[in-house]
């Protein structure tokens, strides 16, 4: 076995590129073992070979070479093992985070294809659901929607609500009185929170978990069925919490989305 080997011969024994090896000279992560003063050829001994392994190995997991180079000049298995533990409580971090990405863009494709799944519309069929939390601003019926969603735009870009993981939906409180007169006139606009918050929000309202009574209608066209409407509901005007939520289905006329409107049961 020869005492040392070239930049060269290195390289080729262990599938790296000699440019690989003079930037981790040149970095101070591993210095060959001899220098040629007069040629300024690079050698390294054979017991360099493992170091060099182990690097490639270590960048394998993600390591930084600043951080290979460390633990290299080091010589610590323990510091080695320290920075290794570092690495995978952040990749675990990354795994929870990609999952909860996954769920979002799941919840997304479902939002703008839920709807689109029926072109019924004015149909009633009941489901199930579970409790909600939204962030709510009131509505003056004599306003423009546009000056209600200006005030929930503010309202979550401000503390306590900035930090709060929304779902980009939004809808509308509404009164029975004002769907059998087939006029949208919300008493309140809102937008979903993801889950409860964990600090007290005091705009953040709840929507009861309950079975509710459905349809779905373009509601700002102010058209649906008011006669299939009161014989679902008979007599006097029902009071209770009454949603009409969009569900995008374009990325250009918000105007013409469906919504569902959800009726408490």
């Amino acid at each position: 076995m020869k005492a040392y080997y070239t930049i060269g011969e290195t390289a080729k024994l262990l599938g790296v590129s000699t440019q690989t090896l003079r930037y981790y000279d040149r970095e101070n992560i591993l210095r060959p073992d001899y220098i040629n003063e007069q040629t300024g050829y690079r050698y390294y001994s054979y017991s360099q070979f493992h170091k060099i392994d182990r690097i490639r190995y270590l960048q394998g997991l993600g390591l930084s070479l600043e951080e290979i180079g460390a633990i290299i000049r080091k010589g610590s298995a323990e510091y080695m093992l320290t920075r290794l533990a570092i690495r995978k409580e952040g990749l675990l971090e990354q795994i929870s985070q990609a999952v909860e990405q996954v769920k979002d863009i799941d919840w997304y494709i479902n939002c703008f294809t839920y709807t689109g799944l029926s072109d019924q519309t004015d149909e009633y069929y009941r489901i199930r659901l579970p409790e909600r939390y939204v962030l709510e601003v009131p509505c003056d019926p004599e306003e423009p929607l546009s000056e209600m969603e200006i005030r929930l735009a503010e309202k979550k870009g401000k503390p306590p609500y900035c930090d709060l993981p929304f779902r980009r939906q939004y809808g509308y409180r509404i009164h029975i009185e004002d769907l059998r007169q087939q006029k949208f006139r919300p008493s309140s606009y809102f937008i979903f929170t993801k889950s409860r918050p964990d600090h007290i929000c005091p705009d953040i309202q709840v929507l009861p978990e309950g079975e509710y009574l459905c349809f779905r209608t373009p509601i700002l066209k102010e058209h649906w069925d008011v006669n299939a409407l009161n014989a679902c509901f008979p007599g006097q005007p029902r009071r209770g919490v009454i949603l009409a939520l969009e569900f995008e289905d374009n990325l250009e006329d918000w105007s013409e989305a469906m919504y569902e409107v959800q009726i408490l049961i």
